[in-house]
Formats: structure tokens, sequence, C-alpha cells
């Protein structure tokens, strides 16, 4: 039997499909290898069959009918059909589960069986995002105790916490694929040295975060292949907009003048991570040219000033204790110091930083690593529009409301482009967080390992993965000796 070592950077807080614990990259990255969804982003980033195999628009986007694939079962053994997304969805707005997807499919008025392989979404009006947000973390399950119990090419067999999950091998009508694993497991290292020094060892076939500042030294040794996607997942400095210090955007300002991000960049992410001067980064689809922000202290104590903080100030600081976020913590610490802003510094484990530390934890300041969205829309209703269920700092503007609400309902590109141009300025403005940069998604697979590649939202994709026999340490050292 073959058996494929999985190292990720840290453990989710709960696996329970489609719930407000599990709406986290940590879960979402474990729940796609089990779980499946009607249909899937590829790794071009574009909507592709999955537990559908064709679907059909209507001409004024309000109508969706899904022809369901008859071969599927679930890991309980049972078949897949039409009625097990209508279960879902009931779950998802019946108000008595913790689900948070209901947002996102605002306007669905129906979803009914035209058969037991056919299903239909109504709409009242369109909704742009749908395909995007249905193939993201919305996950068609069994209706059985033990969850997750998916359809996908992997069942979960054990979850040991604090040490590792095993996974193995699901097969139904649709056969295994190309892929010759059997079993898997999944097990954590949040701290980067702890990371590094297991990948030298060889204790991971596939590693799902390499850090950046090793990637080229574990290619030269032999040790790793990797491979970089573009990602929309960024590192921010969110702000507490609600209350002193920074309810007031000139302070916002002050901090974003005050860090230099292209030295973040270039020394602890190795490289790995594009500048953005908004909340996209400048080659995501939807991105619109905004106002740049340059690093400049002078500026930054000119807007202190201006804000009536000539003497300087404490803030309260939080983040995730998951690599590289105390790195970043402490080179932003520096370059704030500089100017006059001194942070008291909490860090928490991961989880339970996400959700409860970010979302209710007592902070002005948080620096916060974030999931790639699926679509531009996902990433306004749940961190930028007031009533957002993730947004943290509770930053709020109405006309991003409405103009939010405009593009997600609109049917056309050019509407919706000029919207969300609109709605980047008005954010550049605000500034309710800053865009330290957008992290590449930097994944590795041992020599032994093929049919593995990065995917842009970070899903790790094992079902095509295959294994030959794996070379002696030895020789592999030989072949590829270490540069001095």
């Amino acid at each position: 039997m073959s058996h494929l070592r999985l190292l990720f950077k840290h453990e989710t807080i709960a696996l329970a499909p489609n719930a407000y614990n599990s709406d986290s990259s940590a879960a979402t990255v474990i729940l796609k290898m089990i779980c499946q969804s009607l249909v899937r982003i590829d790794h071009d980033g574009q909507i592709a069959p999955e537990l559908a195999l064709h679907w059909q628009v209507s001409p004024c986007r309000k109508r969706y009918v899904f022809e369901l694939d008859d071969r599927v079962q679930f890991h309980s053994g049972k078949p897949f059909t039409s009625e097990d997304v209508l279960r879902i969805f009931r779950q998802i707005f019946d108000g008595k589960s913790d689900s948070v997807l209901a947002a996102d499919y605002e306007g669905l008025k129906a979803v009914e069986a035209l058969g037991p392989h056919q299903v239909v979404f109504e709409f009242s009006t369109p909704n742009d995002a749908f395909l995007y947000n249905l193939a993201w973390r919305t996950h068609i399950v069994d209706d059985t105790a033990a969850q997750p119990c998916g359809t996908g090419a992997f069942k979960l067999t054990e979850w040991v916490r604090g040490s590792h999950i095993k996974l193995e091998r699901h097969i139904d009508g649709r056969g295994r694929g190309e892929g010759n694993v059997d079993t898997a497991e999944i097990r954590y290292a949040p701290d980067i040295n702890q990371r590094i020094a297991l990948i030298k060892q060889g204790a991971a076939d596939i590693v799902e975060s390499v850090p950046g500042s090793a990637a080229q030294r574990f290619e030269d040794e032999g040790v790793l292949q990797t491979m970089a996607a573009p990602s929309q997942a960024r590192v921010l400095l969110c702000f507490n907009c609600h209350s002193a210090p920074f309810n007031d955007a000139r302070v916002r300002h002050a901090v974003a003048c005050a860090v230099d991000r292209p030295a973040l960049i270039r020394d602890v992410m190795g490289g790995q991570a594009r500048a953005g001067e908004g909340v996209l980064p400048h080659d995501d689809p939807w991105a619109h040219p905004v106002e740049p922000i340059v690093y400049d202290p002078d500026k930054a104590r000119a807007l202190l000033r201006e804000a009536g903080y000539e003497d300087g100030m404490t803030i309260k600081v939080v983040h995730p204790t998951t690599a590289p976020l105390p790195s970043i913590a402490a080179q932003v610490a520096r370059d704030l110091e500089a100017v006059g802003i001194r942070m008291v510094v909490s860090a928490y484990d991961d989880p339970p930083w996400w959700p409860y530390m970010y979302m209710r934890g007592d902070w002005q300041m948080a620096i916060q690593g974030t999931a790639s969205r699926p679509h531009f829309d996902t990433l306004l209703q749940r961190e930028f529009c007031t009533d957002g269920v993730f947004n943290a700092g509770q930053y709020s503007n109405k006309e991003v409301d409405l103009l939010a609400h405009q593009a997600r309902h609109s049917t056309d590109n050019d509407t919706r482009r000029r919207l969300y141009a609109q709605i980047q300025e008005i954010i550049r403005g605000d500034l309710p967080v800053v865009a330290l940069f957008a992290s590449n998604v930097l994944v590795g697979w041992a020599p032994h390992v093929s049919g593995f590649k990065a995917h842009p939202h970070g899903v790790v994709d094992i079902q095509n993965v295959r294994m030959a026999a794996k070379p002696s340490v030895a020789r592999r050292r030989s072949k590829h000796p270490a540069k001095v």
C-alpha cells in the first residue's frame, strides 16, 4: 500500500462541514480532501465540474440547472442524489445551524429537485459570485452522526487532536483516478524552524506551505521540488475602526506610511509575495489601480501630530503564532517604534486565534493572514460591508455597502468593473486595513512524488498523486550536493 505524508502549517479547531468553526483556511484545506461540491475551482481559477457533470444558466442569470453524477457514493456507502443537495441548503438557511454561508447566497429563493440527479437553483435577483461561492466552502455531506462524511477521493479515518489526521482512499463508481495513494497522514508544524527541520529530515512527501526563505535551498539540495501559485491570500494590518485611536483615518494612514512593506517581502517572505496598494493584488482580474502607499516615516509623524498624537501612543496588537506572523510583527513593531507608536503584543496559537481571538478579542490593531477569496464579491461581503460576518474591525461605509450590493446583482461586466473600481477607491481613502502583501501559495513535494501542483486557493489535491519508490537519503544527497 502507498502511504503519503503531508505536512501542514497548523491544526483546525473543527471539521464540521458548513459551520462557523470550520469556515477557515485550516479547516477548508482538509475538508476539500474529504468533501466535494457541485462544482470546483480548478488550478487556473476557473469553475469546473465536480459532483455536477454539466449545468445550464438562464440568460437572466437567475436559474441554474445542474446534472449530477449518478456514479457518486458517500463514504458511508449511500448513493448521492439531488435530495442531499436540498438537505444541505435547508440546513444553511434554517437558522438552527451556526453556518455563515447564507450571506453568500443572497437572493436564493428556491432549491428544487427535478429528478434524482437533477437540481435547480432559483434566484430572485442575479448573484454574480454564486458558482464561485458554491465551489469554495459549501460541502455536500451525508446526514450521519460521524462527520465529515463526504464524497471526496479520501475519507477521514482518525483525528487525534494535537497530533495528526489519517485518511484512506475512497473508491466509488467513478473509480480511483490516476493516483496510487491508498492512505495519507497529515501532521503539523506551525513553527517555521520546526517545519524546515522536518523537511530536511525527509519527514514529508508533500508540504502545504514551504518557507519562502528556504525554498531555493531545498530545490538545490534535491530535498523538495517547489511551486508557487499567485493567490489572493493576504497579510493585513487590521484596525479597530470603531474606537480610538484608529477611528481616526489619519492614524490609520500614519501606520501605513510607517511600515516598510518592500522590506517585509524581501526579508521575511524571501520574495515569495506580491505588493498591492489596495485590497486586491495588482494581478487580480478585478483590481483597480489606486494611489500607492509610500514608505514615508516623516509623513507618518506629521499625520500623528495632526491627529493629536505628537507624543506618540501605545496600542494593543494581536496576532497568531503561526509563521511568518511573529517575524512580521517584530518588523512592524520596529517600524512603528521609529515614528512613536509602541506595540503591546499578544500572540495566540491558531486555533483558537481564528476565529475567537480575532473576531471577539480586545485589540486595536491585528496582524492577520487571510485566506484567498473565490471572488471579489465574497471578499467585500464578508470583510468590508457593515454586516460582514468577518468584518472584525467594525468598518462601516454606507456607500461601500450600496455599491457592493449593486455589483453583486449586476449582470454586466463593465458595470461591475466600474462599481468595483469605485469601491476600491473608497476603501483606499478610508484604509480600514493595510495590505502588507499578497502571499503566493508555495508548496513542495519530494522527488518520488508526481501529479501534484500549487492551487491558487491553497487546495491540496492528492487524488491524482503518484508515489514511486523513495531513494535513499545518501543517494539523494550525492545526486544534489549541497552548495557552499
